[in-house]
């Protein structure tokens, strides 16, 4: 007799986006980041240029199973307006794991 074992592997799946995309922060826009994690996690919201340089960091503190935001100005940690561009975010928890990442558009008009 043949004995068939499975092995059932649940991903958790983790909803994260902004809006609006893109957005115009000169024109006084915020870009409000939005993730839906499965857990509870203390986080940070980590911005950075198409260059991988540091934008900002903020705290994002994650309740499991509801919608979690923040807000970006399109300001940097020294109070500076960033470029027209794409920006990546990525929101990672204090053990170093990504929980979530995505992309901002930015155009200033």
């Amino acid at each position: 007799m043949r004995t068939v074992s499975w092995l059932l592997v649940l991903l958790l799946a983790i909803t994260v986006f902004n809006y609006p995309n893109p957005f115009n922060p000169q024109g006084g826009e915020i870009t409000t980041i939005e993730c839906t994690p499965a857990t509870t996690a203390e986080a940070y919201l980590y911005i950075y240029d198409m260059s991988a340089r540091l934008i900002l960091r903020k705290d994002f503190n994650l309740q499991g199973g509801i919608a979690n935001r923040t807000t970006w100005n399109g300001y940097s940690d020294y109070n500076q307006l960033v470029g027209n561009g794409v920006y990546l975010y990525q929101i990672i928890d204090k053990a170093k794991k990504r929980i979530a990442r995505g992309k901002i558009w930015v155009i200033n008009q």
